[in-house]
């Protein structure tokens, strides 16, 4: 990590898990389909979950 900067890597972890979350969201819109929305969406929210209890807003001050 650079100098200056207080990221943990649990952060980019859930960081992560959001993106890849929106992808899989991002793929089941113009596919229609419901069940790949539902993971999308699970994915989504997990990575949500995890950088609550990370305290990733934390990371900047």
């Amino acid at each position: 990590m650079a100098e200056g900067h207080r990221s943990k890597p649990t952060s980019w972890a859930a960081v992560l898990v959001i993106i890849v979350g929106s992808i899989i969201l991002g793929f089941a819109l113009p596919m229609q389909s419901v069940l790949i929305g539902v993971v999308g969406a699970v994915v989504f929210l997990a990575g949500v979950v995890m950088a609550f209890a990370f305290r990733i807003m934390e990371d900047f001050h």
